[in-house]
């Protein structure tokens, strides 16, 4: 592997796709779902913007487990899919899926996706990044079809991006991984100025 690890890592996250990313870039990390749930939180929440919502559960998501671990750098990471300035919920079926689509075709929706970073309970990085996406005018039977195909049951948005979602869009702006649920530049470059980790000689 070209990438060395000078500090222990830790996700606090159960997501394949940010599992994947990290280990894309070479990354050697543990895997902890964290202990700070969203879906109870969120109404405690209610009043926060997407923006402040996403940077808030990040935080605690990773300071869940950096107050378990406080020798370990753990990485935290929230997307919330926002329409009309609202939080839009991932879909818990094909149908909410469905409805869900239909509401934003033809129209622009955004992801906000914060990372954090905690150590010895503390949050010691943070980035939030904003991607607007303008979904292209589709069929009823278009919407349905890419539902039943790519399935995207308890994905924000109501799509999966990283497969056949890319056929949804017709203009997308912003940062393909702040899409996918964790925007890996800033968070490495973060890593590679605190020499956390470094290419191998």
């Amino acid at each position: 592997m070209l990438v060395q690890n000078n500090k222990k890592l830790i996700l606090a996250s159960t997501s394949k796709i940010r599992k994947k990313i990290l280990e894309d870039v070479g990354l050697e990390f543990k895997i902890v779902a964290p202990l700070f749930d969203e879906e109870k939180n969120k109404k405690s929440f209610s009043k926060l913007s997407p923006k402040k919502l996403a940077i808030t559960f990040a935080e605690k998501k990773a300071l869940s487990i950096s107050e378990q671990r406080p020798d370990l750098y753990v990485i935290g990471s929230d997307q919330v899919c926002e329409f009309e300035k609202k939080e839009i919920s991932k879909p818990k079926n094909l149908s909410e899926a469905l409805k869900q689509l239909k509401k934003f075709n033809g129209k622009i929706h955004f992801q906000n996706n914060a990372v954090a970073v905690a150590f010895n309970g503390k949050i010691i990085f943070r980035n939030f990044s904003s991607v607007k996406l303008k979904m292209r005018k589709m069929s009823a039977k278009e919407i349905k079809s890419y539902v039943k195909n790519d399935e995207p049951v308890g994905c924000a948005g109501s799509y999966k991006y990283e497969s056949l979602g890319k056929h949804l869009f017709e203009k997308v702006s912003g940062d393909y991984f702040a899409i996918l649920g964790l925007e890996i530049q800033p968070l490495l470059a973060f890593f590679h100025a605190k020499k956390i980790i470094n290419l191998k000689s």
